[in-house]
């Protein structure tokens, strides 16, 4: 806990900033890290849809409340 609690460090006088998140670093999260684990979960999805329409004749996944 005493981690995220230090001072910033001092070398040569001069204090160096701390590490901080910025708008980019959250960008390059969504971009880089939440849009292709979506995009896999979706064809994912419609794969095991598919294959649960076609060879086991059974309703998958919410569309089974719907029908």
């Amino acid at each position: 806990m005493t981690l995220f609690f230090r001072k910033a460090p001092i070398v040569a006088g001069v204090l160096i900033p701390r590490r901080r998140f910025t708008i980019w670093a959250a960008v390059y999260f969504v971009v880089l890290f939440c849009l292709p684990v979506l995009l896999v979960a979706l064809v994912l999805d419609v794969i095991f849809y598919v294959i649960f329409q076609q060879y086991f004749d059974a309703c998958y996944g919410l569309l089974c409340l719907i029908n």
